[in-house]
């Protein structure tokens, strides 16, 4: 089977790393809708001169607009120019209120009103780069047969549903689903189901999601479940989660893209889940879940991604990891226990004590409450080299979850459970059991 490998574009610095390890690594690319509407140009570029037709998405974001003003304005107050862009693109509906106050659903029970944002939102999708890229010299220079110049799939417009607010949200969820299957009867159309876990841990809430969304004519799903950290969720939450993307997947006819998961979901997407998704995406700076509502980022920290843990390191803990097992006493130790990628080999060039290249730093003095502190931070380099490693780690996980079986997928998480629970104890490797336990319950029961 083949597991769909998406990455989320974040950064128009990240460009980069859409080709890497090789221009075959992914399927395609999800675009938020807010940077297509401020600038089509730079991402008409990506597309076509960057990665050489590309398949995208575009995230129409329009539960953006049902946030508090601020998490959508400046500091001075205004809404963001890509926010605004994006407004403009959908309606005097969005831009009378961007900024001011949240879309609430009495803004969209009328018909006229959820008519105009979902026509607005799909003709968006559906024009907005395609006629940029389609009058691009650079089209002169490629085969067209290979060019993506339309969406994989439109998405119709969608809003964030918690235990709270679903009862409001799911009936426009469902009509602009219908509405938007009306306007464009041939096109490939998705919806998004996009909850918090607080929804799916509550039985009435998940099932009349589940039940009303999966009998949409749709030919296919995003799925964001807010927050959800794999590595720290409980048991009760990753069924839950499984049992929601079934339910939409409905007997696999129909795709489901988790569009911020990590080995857990890949797992799920292959043998040993039954192929609970169809893809899952990542971003290219270790992005594998997100809040729906933004928050500040903290001081960065060199992180190694660990194999065995299928998870990121402090680079400080890893060396702590590569003492204790004895996995730094010299290069071919490392690439035989640890990691064999092409970063790996090219980075250490045969010598372990290279390894410090991942960790390099620069120490800088920062202004606290307190008075100055000083901070080291990764270097350029270091935060790179982790990087490729971790894209390449990525590529090698979705090629063995499609591939593997059952039993050796299960072998390599108990494997990294034994080796490494008495290094990083208990807590640091418990949820190499709970995902066996949770995506193979018989062998556990």
């Amino acid at each position: 089977m083949a597991i769909e490998h998406w990455m989320m574009f974040g950064t128009f610095a990240e460009q980069r790393h859409f080709v890497y390890p090789d221009r075959t690594t992914y399927q395609g690319t999800i675009l938020n809708g807010n940077m297509v509407a401020h600038a089509p140009d730079g991402l008409a570029a990506f597309l076509l001169e960057k990665t050489a037709g590309l398949s995208y998405i575009i995230d129409p974001m329009t539960h953006a607009f049902q946030h508090h003003p601020r998490f959508v304005s400046d500091s001075d107050g205004k809404p963001k120019s890509s926010i605004q862009a994006l407004a403009e693109q959908y309606g005097s509906l969005l831009t009378d209120i961007v900024g001011k106050r949240p879309l609430v659903p009495r803004d969209l029970r009328d018909s006229v009103a959820l008519n105009d944002l979902v026509k607005n939102c799909l003709a968006f999708q559906s024009e907005k780069l395609s006629q940029v890229m389609a009058s691009r010299d650079a089209m002169k220079y490629l085969d067209n047969a290979n060019v993506q110049l339309k969406p994989a799939a439109l998405v119709a417009p969608y809003f964030y549903m918690t235990e709270t607010s679903y009862r409001d949200w799911l009936p426009i969820c469902v009509n602009a689903a219908q509405q938007a299957r009306k306007l464009f009867p041939t096109s490939r159309l998705f919806t998004s189901v996009v909850v918090n876990q607080g929804l799916l841990l509550n039985d009435d809430a998940l099932e009349s999601v589940s039940t009303q969304l999966s009998g949409l004519d749709v030919d296919g799903y995003l799925l964001w479940i807010d927050n959800l950290d794999e590595q720290r969720a409980g048991s009760s939450v990753l069924n839950q989660v499984l049992m929601l993307s079934r339910a939409l997947r409905k007997n696999k006819s129909r795709p489901v893209i988790n569009l911020h998961g990590g080995y857990f979901s890949i797992l799920a997407a292959g043998a040993l889940g039954d192929e609970a998704f169809s893809g899952v995406t990542h971003g290219p700076e270790f992005g594998e879940f997100r809040s729906v509502i933004p928050v500040g980022g903290g001081i960065p920290i060199a992180r190694y991604y660990l194999p065995q843990l299928h998870a990121r390191v402090r680079y400080r803990d890893m060396v702590r990891i590569l003492g204790a097992t004895g996995w730094r006493e010299s290069a071919a130790i490392f690439h035989s226990n640890v990691c064999d990628c092409l970063e790996c080999k090219e980075t250490i060039n045969g010598n372990i004590q290279n390894f410090l290249e991942f960790g390099r730093g620069n120490v800088r003095g920062v202004r606290r409450s307190g008075g100055m502190v000083r901070i080291e931070y990764p270097t350029a380099e270091a935060k790179m080299h982790c990087l490729r490693h971790y894209l390449q780690r990525k590529r090698i996980e979705y090629q063995f979850a499609a591939t593997a079986s059952k039993e050796q997928l299960l072998e390599n998480l108990q494997n990294g459970f034994k080796q490494l629970e008495e290094v990083v104890g208990l807590d640091g490797v418990s949820h190499l059991q709970l995902w066996q336990d949770v995506l193979n319950p018989v062998a556990h029961a």
